[in-house]
């Protein structure tokens, strides 16, 4: 008992002696204002996150094979001379379906680095298009859809929509040439479907992006396969204009891709777009485990080809077009880097440039 009241008197005395200095405290501090700290106070030592850009017009290079995405943070103070603001880079999606049920570890291998690619190309400046793609070496960009593949589709776009939240990327694409991936109808039906998935998860920019033509061929005066899809709910429509036809001529081409710039721009004013965005490319030679699918150009041609197509779509002779992305840094065969098509990009972006940031 003794030894209670004596544990008792000492508590008492421990809490008049908080209690003096708290008067004590109050008592300095009269005549000023309080400071309170409390939990949701910022520590300025550390950065705040990065906030996606607001870009009005995107000069964009594409990086498509996650293991080159390093190059690209490598060579960012080159990026940026050439007048690039943004990077698409585009991760494999569905990746053991089409291997023999094997264990998705290129996929969980660019997942992991995907981020830490986002960040660095961020802290540079440039803005990044995240787009996942069924197209890698050794596949086609064609897939079955059946039920379990479309449920793995489901899934790893989900799960590159989440990974384009957290990383704030500024644009994001359920599928790179989705149309052609999966089929004119199948692929209305399920760019229904996920958009309003994508919409509760992401919150940034979302682009449509399509093939003109699947198979390749277009008759003159009839509709193209990518009008017949209904892109309402998108930010932007983005269309590929690469030459497909072999032996090449120039004079074709100027029309086709006049055609078909004219033709995105009217279906991005039905279904109440933004505006539309272009892919180009050209193959110099064969080279890698890629099917060459168009006329091999050589590095002049390669370049002359890019120059007419950046020339006839320009944002100053359409408006509506907000972006341009040229199909390849270091991809073997058509790449930009220490080629002459490097120097057409940076001429065209540099014209760009002086009109919007």
């Amino acid at each position: 008992m003794t030894r209670m009241f004596s544990d008792m008197s000492t508590w008492h005395a421990m809490a008049a002696l908080c209690g003096c200095a708290l008067i004590a405290l109050l008592l300095s501090g009269c005549g000023e204002e309080p400071v309170v700290v409390t939990s949701e106070t910022p520590d300025v030592s550390i950065a705040p996150p990065y906030n996606r850009q607001q870009i009005a017009n995107f000069r964009g290079i594409a990086e498509p094979r996650s293991d080159a995405w390093e190059e690209l943070v490598r060579d960012l103070p080159r990026l940026q001379a050439d007048g690039i603001n943004t990077a698409m880079i585009s991760p494999p999606v569905l990746i053991s379906q089409r291997a023999g049920g094997k264990p998705r570890v290129g996929l969980e291998g660019s997942a992991g680095s995907a981020p830490g690619n986002i960040e660095d190309l961020h802290r540079a400046g440039i803005a990044v298009f995240l787009a996942p793609t069924t197209t890698m070496a050794g596949f086609p960009p064609q897939v079955e859809p059946t039920d379990a593949t479309m449920s793995h589709l489901n899934e790893d776009t989900i799960r590159w929509a989440t990974t384009a939240e957290q990383t704030q990327s500024e644009l994001f694409s359920p599928l790179s040439q989705f149309n052609l991936a999966l089929g004119t109808e199948t692929a209305g039906r399920w760019s229904s479907q996920i958009l309003p998935q994508i919409r509760e998860i992401y919150h940034g920019d979302v682009v449509a992006m399509v093939v003109p033509d699947m198979a390749g061929y277009h008759a003159t005066g009839t509709a193209h396969d990518f009008e017949l899809l209904n892109y309402t709910g998108y930010d932007y429509l983005l269309v590929d204009l690469f030459p497909a036809e072999d032996p090449f001529s120039q004079d074709r081409f100027d029309f086709q891709v006049s055609d078909v710039i004219l033709r995105a721009i009217a279906i991005a004013q039905r279904d109440g777009l933004k505006g539309v965005m272009i892919q180009c490319g050209a193959w110099r030679e064969a080279a890698g485990a890629d099917t060459v699918v168009g006329p091999q150009l050589g590095e002049e041609g390669q370049a002359r080809v890019t120059g007419r197509v950046l020339e006839l779509t320009s944002p100053q002779k359409y408006p509506q077009v907000k972006g341009v992305f040229f199909h390849g840094w270091t991809l073997p065969g058509r790449g930009a880097r220490d080629f002459a098509v490097e120097q057409t990009l940076r001429n065209a972006f540099g014209e760009m440039s002086k009109t919007a940031p």
